[in-house]
């Protein structure tokens, strides 16, 4: 058999697939990036354009991990810092998470005057813990350690490890005795975290800091990364294959994937190694077809619990509150649980300063479903694009009146594409050796991997940008020279 055309072929259309492809093409190896979907204009429905999905990106600030990546890539994007960063509002509560520490607690303290010192007390030492924690992932991009001298790095950790522990103890009882507040902080995790339950790592410092440590968007929503992941792939003559479908996958010497185009037309294409994400739909297509891909490969397994499902308006400015944020976390009920269709997370995609002159702002509204459920049919989709809009009521009581622009088929198709797109929710067990939520990039096939946000879902944004860079990584010292 012949040399294969291509180092690395990358399947995925989620960011950390893109990641992977582009940081391969940075080091030298020649990758196919095999994206079914094709992100594109995938959320541009009429002449509104909207974001790829609503996850505030973090981890861009100064000597932070997100922006090292890009960095590295040669990729400066235009990027702008948010404050407030997002707010989360309750029916009878508003809390806007600014970037200043003091400026934070000020707004806790005067929605929750009954347990301001106790927050106090929390986001002091949250901070510090998140400061230690971000500090790990720079020096272990892995998370879990790897080597001897990395479980000795562990070891030094413990005594932080156990003063956070205390410190989500403290803030439980705390929300124990305050619904509102409770609420508050379920929503923040719901909105920057990929994990539900267990959030009580170091790592969820992350989520809880996220504000103090800056949250940003781009210019074109996420899209910006996507196109700038791109144009790195191709200038590094690379390969970028979108609006397919995979039809087998055949592991061996070389890795050999077949597909077809939109016009029914079958290609082949060879390479050395191979990366898929986790999010990939036909991972059948990847384990042989003997079963659906599950994480039980690993120790852990992964589950995935609910999925965002989004409905894009457009709508007249006059309609949305004079200080309202990019990102919103709207709770419509603080008694009932933040996944019983308790929750709408809200993006407007135009800045504050631009809402004046706009004539149509493009605004989307998206929940989380449970995964499996009839609740994804299209009728039933259809009554719940209602429901979303009903429940706005008590947040943009001029909402319906107000709406431009809105094709609810089209929303439906959008959000069923972005499913390979978008990060769902998981359930993952904490390891038991460390604590913390991280999986290998490993497959028990040689010379293939993984890459997705689940594998590091403790990390939040950051952790999809990583799980990237560290499927590649393994890849580096294998390639021919």
């Amino acid at each position: 058999m012949n040399e294969p055309m291509y180092g690395l072929i990358v399947i995925g259309d989620d960011l950390s697939s893109y990641i992977a492809a582009a940081m391969a093409s940075r080091n030298g190896i020649k990758t196919a990036l095999l994206s079914e979907n094709g992100l594109g204009n995938c959320s541009q429905i009429g002449d509104v354009a909207f974001n790829t999905d609503t996850t505030p990106p973090t981890g861009f600030g100064e000597n932070q991990i997100c922006l090292s990546v890009l960095n590295e890539l040669g990729i400066s994007p235009e990027m702008h810092l948010m404050n407030p960063a997002y707010q989360v509002i309750l029916p009878e509560n508003r809390i806007d998470f600014f970037n200043d520490r003091e400026e934070l607690l000020r707004e806790f303290t005067r929605e929750f005057p009954d347990v301001a010192a106790g927050i106090h007390s929390f986001y002091h030492k949250a901070e510090k813990s998140s400061a230690i924690a971000e500090n790990w992932m720079k020096e272990h991009l892995y998370i879990q350690p790897r080597s001897f001298k990395e479980y000795i790095d562990y070891l030094k950790l413990t005594p932080s490890l156990i003063k956070n522990a205390f410190n989500i103890k403290s803030m439980k009882r705390l929300a124990s005795r305050n619904a509102a507040f409770r609420k508050v902080m379920e929503a923040q995790q719901v909105l920057l975290s990929f994990k539900t339950g267990h959030n009580d790592s170091i790592f969820s410092n992350l989520q809880y800091c996220a504000p103090l440590r800056g949250a940003y968007h781009f210019s074109r929503g996420k899209q910006t990364l996507f196109d700038a992941l791109i144009k790195k792939i191709e200038s590094s003559d690379g390969l970028y294959i979108r609006n397919i479908e995979i039809l087998s996958v055949k592991k061996g010497k070389y890795q050999e994937i077949t597909y077809k185009d939109k016009s029914d037309n079958a290609s082949r294409i060879e390479a050395d190694h191979l990366i898929v994400s986790t999010k990939w739909q036909n991972m059948r297509l990847l384990t042989e077809r003997k079963k659906n891909f599950s994480f039980s490969d690993f120790i852990r397994p992964t589950q995935i619990t609910h999925c965002p499902f989004t409905i894009h308006l457009g709508i007249r400015p006059q309609c949305l509150p004079e200080k309202m944020a990019r990102h919103v976390a709207v709770v419509c009920d603080i008694e009932r649980d933040i996944y019983d269709h308790n929750l709408i997370i809200l993006e407007s995609a135009v800045s504050e300063n631009d809402k004046t002159g706009a004539s149509k702002i493009p605004l989307s509204a998206t929940v989380f479903l449970p995964e499996n459920n009839d609740l994804w049919a299209r009728d039933r989709l259809k009554e719940l694009a209602d429901a979303i809009i009903d429940r706005l009521e008590f947040f943009l009581p001029f909402l319906k009146e107000n709406i431009e622009y809105f094709d609810i088929d089209e929303s439906i198709t959008i959000s069923l594409k972005q499913r390979d797109v978008v990060n769902a929710k998981y359930k993952i067990r904490n390891s038991m050796m460390t604590g913390f939520a991280a999986k290998r990039n490993k497959t028990r096939y040689k010379n293939v991997y993984l890459t997705g946000a689940s594998l590091l879902s403790d990390s939040g944004f950051e952790g999809e940008v990583m799980s990237g860079v560290n499927a590649v990584a393994q890849i580096l010292p294998k390639r021919k020279v």
